[in-house]
């Protein structure tokens, strides 16, 4: 599917899952080399920023907004020269769709016949997709919180899958974000040049830079947030099991005297102390029961339970 918006002289094409001829007719369109056509209809593993004779190159990938595991990434080609720009992808984006949206309205409402400068366009693209990340970025944050109300709340060992998928998403937020900064850096280096647009342009590269680093800011601060968690979490779940644990060793030290006692007065022998005088039994549980109510108080009084 192609997308059109005509601003003054400036036009912003955007390719959605397009077929071959699609591309090429496009590309034929506004003179762009065939080697550009390989990299758009093939997927590329990595950020890559190239400069041509008249206009720039670059292709970035963005973590998919909704990805519960933050696994998926998604490719956008982003071709500009001083009178076009063309973006080029493979799956529905919600922020470039809303976009479309606000200018059609823009359109209707007759505020479309201001010419507005390639960077500009650019800018809002770019500037979208960012910000559609810190907004994700956000949502992981409100997991955390519910995720740290629940690990105070005795629901530490449920908590540990929570934790772990948050932070792997953070992770791929912020290892996609730190592989954009060369790239990106280079594309808007070669448009702020004389040759594309110059001093004009730096604003724009400024804002754009400036979303990228943020919502990379975000993803870093969360993940730290996710990994204090995480040490938090452990930390409960060891005094927890270290809790058990006394429990029951106080609880064997307890049963250990009294199953000596039953063990000895269980002998087979010609003589055992007590046994057969007027309430043995009594008075040999009596003493078990001492015991075990001694051992008992010296324990709070050490205050080991």
């Amino acid at each position: 599917m192609i997308t059109r918006h005509d601003r003054g002289k400036t036009v912003w094409v955007d390719l959605e899952c397009p077929t071959e001829d699609e591309i090429r007719d496009v590309l034929k369109e506004f003179d762009i080399d065939e080697r550009v056509h390989e990299e758009i209809f093939t997927p590329t593993p990595f950020p890559l920023s190239i400069a041509f004779p008249g206009y720039s190159y670059l292709i970035l990938h963005f973590p998919v907004s909704g990805s519960e595991d933050g696994t998926r990434v998604q490719e956008v080609d982003f071709i500009v020269g001083k009178k076009f720009l063309i973006t080029a992808r493979y799956e529905s984006i919600e922020s470039l769709h809303n976009l479309h949206k606000i200018l059609e309205a823009e359109e209707l409402l007759g505020l479309s016949g201001r010419v507005q400068p390639v960077g500009e366009i650019l800018e809002r693209v770019l500037c979208r997709l960012y910000t559609s990340i810190g907004e994700e970025i956000e949502r992981v944050a409100k997991r955390l919180e519910r995720i740290e109300r629940d690990i105070f709340s005795g629901k530490e060992r449920q908590t540990v899958r929570a934790i772990s998928d948050a932070g792997r998403v953070l992770l791929r937020f912020e290892t996609s974000l730190a592989r954009h900064e060369e790239p990106l850096a280079d594309f808007l280096a070669a448009l702020s040049t004389p040759p594309f647009f110059g001093t004009n342009f730096e604003e724009h590269a400024t804002k754009i830079a400036g979303r990228r680093t943020h919502a990379k800011s975000l993803a870093s601060s969360y993940r730290a947030v996710s990994q204090e968690l995480r040490i938090t979490n452990d930390s409960l779940l060891n005094t927890s099991q270290n809790e058990v644990m006394k429990t029951l060793t106080i609880m064997a030290f307890v049963t250990f005297p009294l199953t000596l006692i039953s063990s000895v007065f269980g002998m087979n022998t010609s003589y055992l102390p007590l046994v057969g005088k007027p309430g043995d039994f009594w008075i040999v549980l009596g003493i078990m029961i001492a015991l075990a109510a001694s051992f008992f108080a010296f324990f709070r009084w050490r205050r080991w339970l």
